[in-house]
């Protein structure tokens, strides 16, 4: 059985993508091409396609176009951002910081936020699920 993800775009966004395997590799710049093909993209939209889907854990790429900006509510999870393209502001209610490609954050649980999109950027969300 072939664990791995594809970049196929009539796949990207399909229900038939494995979602959760014991090993899933991801060529993210090929990922990352397919999605600025995209019609929503072209519209303007963010484009978005979750990668990995488990019990404990989400990782998300997530485009963004510059100035587009989005509010995160308070989360009962652990997060981590790694910025792949671009450049983006992370604020909380304490603190803001600027991103840069190659940066990575990580934000403890119960802290409302928001990112905003200095230009257009790429980042990978990963979502810690804490067991209820």
């Amino acid at each position: 059985m072939k664990n791995e993800s594809t970049v196929n775009k009539s796949l990207l966004h399909s229900a038939d993508r494995i979602l959760d395997a014991a090993l899933l590799t991801f060529d993210l710049q090929a990922i990352i091409a397919k999605l600025k093909q995209e019609d929503i993209w072209k519209m303007g939209e963010r484009d978005s396609v979750t990668l990995m889907k488990s019990e404990y854990m989400r990782i998300v790429l997530i485009a963004l176009h510059s100035q587009m900006e989005i509010n995160f509510h308070q989360s009962g999870n652990v997060i981590s951002i790694q910025l792949i393209e671009g450049e983006v502001i992370f604020e909380t209610e304490a603190q803001s910081v600027i991103l840069k490609e190659g940066s990575l954050l990580t934000l403890h649980e119960e802290m409302t936020h928001t990112l905003t999109a200095v230009k257009e950027s790429v980042f990978l969300l990963t979502v810690a699920l804490c067991s209820a």
